[in-house]
């Protein structure tokens, strides 16, 4: 009976292991690690700087509000971005064409009318980045492109609940519908506020279209900044295919080659670097919102936003689009060194991807020095406008921007400065007003 008893616990027992045996082989053979953690290395080593979506890039750089007897705006980032906040949860409904060529006074009514606020893009906006960016219902959008957005909040009594969309170049308008209730706190968080800016001015003289500029004298800050600076082969690596260098003609830089037969040269002088794929050349025109979309993604692929850049306009018919180097809420400007990065897209194979890319390699590091500037007046800056020696009417824009100089000290060769200055856009271009043209500029320390 005993020995009976231990054979049938020892039976039991090697039953049990050997359970316990394959549930262990079991749980080791579909054991997964989670992964999800990590990231690869070359994720990691080919990011230059930043990832940015279309909302950071695509922005209004001035708002004005018109009141019965005064205009009064601002360019201050921090208070764009407070009301972009609040635009961003409208619920944005039929949008419809209003006017197909507007003619100039109609479009000056839209832009000058009281009870309305009108937000500046310095580029044509494509209506479905627009979607992205805000929430509007409509499912079926207009390709159309629009550089002005005019929200018209009547009086406190009768708010009207529509905006307009308009383009100033097509005169081409479109109206869509928001909430009486939007607009009725619109009012009370925004257009309240908006009476304490600084009251802008205008000259009838200047410009097809009202060109505001801020009537009393404004206080900019100069800035010196140390640079750093972004290897050409490092953004070789990142853009092109198992990259080859060797020195270009000049012997001063280098110029990368890969297999797919794509130029990149460095080019040391204006501190930046271009880059072609001839094969990828194209003479169709562009769609505006995919110009927009592929040439954030490209900039996104390698990591390639560094410092502020914001959309600054484009040529869809030749694929082109620009996005321009901000500082302090201001466009940068520069006749020695790169500030804008440029894509020019094309198609090789039926596949999409840039034809030409040309970007700044340096980035701001950290302030040496801050000096304080009391600019010129509007009313003197409209001045010196009305006594330029050019069609007047060819002016489209009149804002404060930064020069940016480099050092000519060859041991400070990294040292930069950013000085504010008064321009004027005219015929697509942007030219800075001298100091002497509008009555010199008063400095003082910090």
């Amino acid at each position: 009976m005993g020995l009976k008893y231990l054979e049938h616990v020892k039976s039991v027992a090697l039953f049990v292991l050997i359970m316990l045996s394959l549930a262990l082989t079991f749980t080791i053979w579909t054991f997964t690690p989670s992964l999800e953690e990590i990231e690869t290395p070359s994720q990691v080593d080919m990011a230059i700087g930043d990832n940015r979506t279309a909302d950071e890039v695509v922005r209004p750089v001035k708002v004005l509000y018109h009141f019965e007897d005064e205009v009064t705006g601002t360019f201050s980032q921090t208070n764009i971005e407070m009301m972009l906040e609040t635009i961003q949860r409208w619920e944005i409904s039929d949008v419809q064409l209003f006017e197909e060529e507007a003619g100039t006074d109609v479009l000056k009514q839209y832009l000058q009318e009281p009870g309305r606020t009108v937000l500046y893009y310095p580029g044509a906006v494509p209506f479905p980045v627009f979607d992205v960016i805000m929430d509007i219902t409509d499912n079926n959008l207009p390709e159309s492109t629009f550089n002005r957005v005019v929200i018209d909040w009547g009086t406190e009594a009768n708010p009207d609940s529509v905006m307009y969309f308009i383009n100033t170049g097509s005169g081409r308008i479109y109206e869509a519908q928001v909430s009486d209730s939007e607009l009725i706190e619109f009012r009370g968080d925004y257009v309240q506020q908006a009476e304490e800016y600084d009251r802008y001015v205008t000259d009838p003289n200047i410009g097809r279209l009202p060109v505001y500029v801020p009537e009393d004298p404004i206080e900019q800050t100069s800035f010196d900044y140390l640079l750093d600076e972004t290897s050409a082969s490092t953004f070789a690596d990142a853009i092109m295919d198992n990259p080859a260098a060797e020195f270009a003609g000049d012997l001063q830089s280098e110029e990368f080659t890969d297999d797919s037969g794509a130029i990149m040269r460095e080019l040391n002088g204006q501190k930046s670097i271009n880059y072609v794929q001839p094969k990828a050349e194209t003479s169709d025109p562009a769609i505006p919102s995919d110009l927009v979309y592929n040439s954030i993604n490209f900039v996104n692929e390698h990591g390639g936003w560094t410092d502020q850049y914001v959309y600054f306009g484009m040529k869809s018919v030749n694929q082109q689009i620009s996005y321009q180097l901000f500082f302090e809420g201001a466009p940068v400007f520069s006749n020695t060194t790169a500030v804008s990065l440029d894509v020019e897209w094309g198609i090789d194979d039926s596949i999409e991807q840039a034809f030409r890319y040309s970007r700044p390699t340096y980035l701001l590091d950290s302030v040496v020095e801050t000096r304080t500037i009391e600019m010129a007046s509007g009313e003197a800056v409209l001045e010196a406008v009305s006594r330029l020696d050019i069609d007047l009417e060819t002016i489209e824009a009149v804002m404060i921007g930064y020069e940016l100089t480099r050092s000519e000290d060859e041991q400070l060769i990294e040292l930069i400065t950013f000085q504010p200055a008064w321009y004027y856009k005219a015929n697509g271009k942007w030219t800075r007003l001298s100091d002497e043209s509008v009555g010199g500029v008063r400095l003082g320390l910090e």
